[in-house]
């Protein structure tokens, strides 16, 4: 098993188990529930990521209209995409 899959599975039991209490608890729960001892390494850093990953589908099935998937990134590209949205 690798590290990735033991995070997302802890990480995912977590946030399970704790659903239904607000965000910044969850993030408590999680700090919490490291398993690998001192936090550095490479194993810190995938649970990190994967804390991440599932707190923003959390956050994204909570408040579906904060959905910020699709929007770009930069100054620029929101000027490029205006002027698409103009010139058509």
């Amino acid at each position: 098993m690798s590290w990735r899959s033991k995070a997302a599975w802890l990480v995912g039991r977590v946030i399970a188990k704790h659903r239904e209490r607000p965000i910044p608890e969850i993030r408590r729960a999680l700090r919490d529930a490291y398993p690998w001892g001192f936090r550095r390494n490479y194993p810190y850093k995938i649970w990190l990521s994967e804390c991440h990953r599932q707190l923003a589908r959390e956050e994204q099935l909570r408040n579906p209209e904060r959905c910020t998937e699709g929007l770009p990134l930069f100054e620029q590209q929101i000027r490029v995409k205006r002027k698409e949205l103009t010139d058509e």
